[in-house]
């Protein structure tokens, strides 16, 4: 393409230079052209993906979204001809001669996306109906299928770059050399690798249990190599890395099948101690989820300084806690209204200072009123 821009009057570098930013600048422009229409074969497959997956599913990570990606890159491999004959390439002959590898190595990309997908969705499908039922641990299955999903990336990535015409040898030599230079400037990551590693063969917690992980709360949802996912109660999804998963204290509170339930109760001074004792010991006891309810202990836990407090400890189903804490709260509240026990708690009492007049203070002048 040539703009046929009359140069008369021009600098003779200006004028000398003048091919060279034309053709260049409009490469440059193409190049970005089809950066653009590349994008937007992107947004259109994420547009048409996010309106068939169902809401209730997680969209970043699935089929449509590596789709996505792959299209940009098959329009950018489709449209490079554009720029490349405007720059002076035979673009002709090099369609001829890497065509079929570039088509080939991008058929091998989407065929491992799709399988590498169905394979993972195929392994934690097999693990939930296994743990249904079974009671397997369908942890390792999650880790597995994460795995496996990286593991076939990695291979066909591989096989498109042979395809591409990079010789077997030299490729080896090339990915050991950027597997070293990744591996030191992502030492962390191989940290959260080799500490997935040993989640996923110790399993301090599996898929469902609701623990406590690097201070966060929330009920395990998902484990891969690198993450670990919980759900809070609110629904909110947090992401963990595995080094500090395996590397901070971790509390698993669903990991035995019962737990204890630990209440305080205050009662006045003025109210009687083994009256209050019996109710909590009642009510608790009365409650058809508490379990070895010869077990459950009621005390005097200490003596503060409005209050004597009382101590409950009883034990009950790991997933009935929350309900059974807000039913016997509530029912020894109750109680003890219905006794004419009183549960302190703290009064404020305002009090207004007016000092006092002198008796040798001068009395006000008199005012004049009209």
């Amino acid at each position: 393409m040539n703009l046929n821009i009359d140069t008369t009057g021009w600098p003779a570098w200006a004028a000398a230079i003048e091919p060279f930013v034309e053709k260049w600048g409009i490469v440059l422009l193409s190049c970005v052209g089809v950066w653009i229409l590349a994008a937007l074969v992107r947004r259109l497959v994420l547009f048409t993906g996010k309106r068939l997956v169902s809401k209730d599913k997680e969209f970043e990570g699935s089929t449509w979204d590596l789709a996505a990606s792959v299209s940009r890159v098959f329009a950018l491999i489709l449209l490079s001809p554009i720029p490349l004959g405007l720059a002076g390439y035979d673009w002709e002959k090099i369609v001829e001669a890497r065509g079929p590898g570039a088509f080939a190595a991008g058929a091998i990309l989407v065929i491992a996306v799709i399988f590498a997908n169905g394979v993972a969705r195929s392994l934690r499908r097999f693990g939930q109906k296994a743990h249904r039922r079974a009671g397997a641990d369908d942890t390792l299955f999650a880790f597995a299928a994460s795995m496996f999903k990286y593991i076939i990336f990695a291979i066909a990535i591989v096989f498109a770059l042979t395809q591409l015409g990079f010789p077997t040898a030299s490729l080896a030599a090339l990915l050991g050399a950027a597997g070293l230079a990744i591996g030191l400037a992502l030492q962390d990551t191989l940290k959260a690798v080799a500490a997935g590693i040993m989640l996923a063969i110790f399993r301090p917690f599996r898929m469902g249990d609701w623990v406590t992980l690097a201070g966060i709360e929330g009920e395990v949802v998902d484990i891969t190599p690198f993450l670990t996912q919980l759900k809070q109660v609110d629904n909110k999804i947090v992401t963990v890395t595995n080094d500090k998963a395996w590397g901070e204290p971790l509390i698993n509170y669903t990991r035995l099948t019962r737990r204890r339930l630990d209440l305080y109760f205050d009662i006045s001074y003025d109210d009687n101690m083994d009256t209050a004792l019996e109710i909590v010991r009642e009510v608790a006891n009365a409650n058809p989820r508490i379990l070895s309810k010869e077990d459950t202990w009621v005390g005097i836990h200490a003596l503060s300084t409005s209050s004597v407090v009382i101590r409950l400890r009883a034990y009950v189903p790991t997933p009935d806690f929350v309900d059974v804490r807000s039913e016997v709260t509530k029912g020894i509240k109750e109680a003890f209204d219905a006794a004419g026990i009183t549960i302190p708690f703290p009064h404020q009492v305002n009090v207004a200072y007016r000092p006092k007049a002198r008796p040798d203070a001068p009395s006000p002048p008199p005012q004049d009123h009209d």
